[in-house]
Order: structure tokens, then sequence, then C-alpha cells
């Protein structure tokens, strides 16, 4: 009875409060590996990369213009947040490049921009749509100056961009001088690989900072990418450095679904107590 109880009350309470317990990222597929770990989220390497295509606006822009635009997101993790030390982490140059697996991911987002000030020399961007994966790879290869091993190994989390808004400021991009911005960018997943994470994934949040040009020597830079001609690098397509932080909430049992098997457990431990008295 003290058991069914027990087990009645932390549902009472998970209904009252929505409370889920911590997501796990398992890593035991790599040797060796960090185990099974407590899992919030992931804060992306510092040298992350902004590929930008589709870019129209210049200082020559009014006040007000929009253009719409592409924007992809090349990464590889630095920290897994959640609390749990992760040794064996591989991060690529120029992260300490030792380690037994990788988390990497590479996000497409159709965007838009105003210029808000004369000479667009500071432009809000909202994020409209796009995609987002992230793989699990017990064979790290990521390299950001090749712009290669970024979509190799397991697909763990997908998901869809549904929000999100920035700012940045300093100078008419993409013009050689010194510009900063950030913002949020919001999403649901719509897949969790459970061999990995569980339980399921709901949202995701992810904060950002845009720098540019970047870091000197760029090592950022997604050369495959960029230096061809299917992607050149000039006024409507660059790149730009992004540094970036993404958490995840879990799937919440429905509250109906948690106050019925409450109910059901309550009874069940009423019986067994009526049970007890009989006897």
């Amino acid at each position: 009875m003290k058991k069914l109880t027990t087990i009645a009350l932390a549902l009472g309470f998970a209904v009252a409060g929505g409370v889920a317990s911590a997501a796990t990222l398992d890593t035991t597929t790599a040797t060796p590996n960090d185990g099974v770990l407590a899992f919030t989220g992931i804060d992306w390497h510092s040298n992350g990369t902004g590929y930008i295509q589709g870019f129209d606006l210049t200082a020559a822009s009014p006040i007000g213009t929009t253009d719409t635009f592409t924007f992809t997101f090349q990464a590889f993790a630095g920290i897994i947040n959640g609390g749990s030390p992760t040794p064996n982490l591989y991060v690529a140059s120029p992260g300490s490049a030792t380690g037994s697996y990788e988390l990497t991911t590479i996000a497409v987002i159709n965007e838009t921009a105003t210029c808000l000030t004369a000479g667009c020399t500071t432009i809000q961007i909202s994020s409209d749509s796009g995609t987002f994966n992230i793989w699990f790879d017990t064979t790290p290869d990521a390299n950001q100056a090749a712009g290669t091993g970024f979509t190799d190994g397991v697909s763990i989390i997908r998901g869809d961009i549904t929000a999100g808004t920035a700012v940045f400021t300093g100078c008419q991009l993409p013009s050689q001088c010194v510009g900063t911005g950030g913002g949020t960018i919001n999403g649901q997943v719509t897949f969790t690989n459970n061999t990995y994470v569980n339980p399921n994934l709901l949202n995701t949040l992810v904060q950002t900072t845009l720098n540019f040009p970047g870091d000197s020597p760029p090592n950022y830079t997604p050369a495959a990418l960029v230096n061809n001609a299917a992607a050149p690098s000039n006024q409507q397509n660059f790149q730009l450095q992004t540094d970036a932080n993404q958490s995840f909430t879990q799937a919440v049992p429905e509250p109906a679904t948690l106050a019925l098997t409450g109910l059901a457990l309550f009874g069940l431990g009423w019986a067994e107590r009526r049970s007890k008295r009989k006897s």
C-alpha cells in the first residue's frame, strides 16, 4: 500500500506541475564511452558556421526594406549540457580533437531580414521555417574548415524550426567590418531516436551569437560550402561565425492520462487495503 500511495502521489504531483524525468543520452555504442548521461541540450562549439545564400539588402536599401534568404548552420558539440562529465566527447579542432564520439548538426532556415536604420547598419532577422538534424557519430571526423563529416553517423534528433528573431548591428553586410548580433530560434522536435535519447523530446530553444567576419584566421569557414561554383562567396552569398547553445524540453504525458493512471493506482491501493482488513 505504501508503495502504491507513493506512486499515486508522484503522479498527482506530475499532473499538477507537469514534471517529467530528466532526459538521458546513451553513448555506450562508443568505445570508450561516457555511459548514460543526464541530457538537457548541447553547447555547439563557438566556431560554428552560418552560411547565408540569397541576401539582397545593401547600404542603399531604404529603411523597412525586407529580403528573404537561406541560412545554413553547421557545428559540432563543444559541451553536452546536463551536468554529466563527458571526457570522451570528441571536440574537433580548435578543440582537443580527442575522444571516441562526436555530435554534429546542420540546420537550414528560411529567414527574413528587415532594414531598421539608414544604410541597413541595423538589421532585424526573423526565422520563418526550416529544419535541423543532430547526428551521433562513433568515428569522429567533423572538419569545419573543409565542411565535411557533419552528416554521417546516426541521426538522433530531428525537428522543424517554427519561429525566431535576431538583430545584427555594426556594418552593412557583408562589408569588411566588425558586426555582431544574436537572438533566439524556436523549434519542434519531430523525431527522437530512443536508442540514444529518452524520453521523446518535444521542443527546442536555440540561443545564438553572430559575428562577422569572425575569428582570424577563420577556422569556422566551411570551404566545401563557400569555395565552389555552386556556392560562391560574394555580396549575396557569404559566411559568418555562429555560436549557439541548444536546449530541449521533454514530452510530458497528457494530464488526463496521468490523472486516470493515478486514479487507477489509488483504486488498486484501496482494494489492497480493504482486502487486508477482511483477512
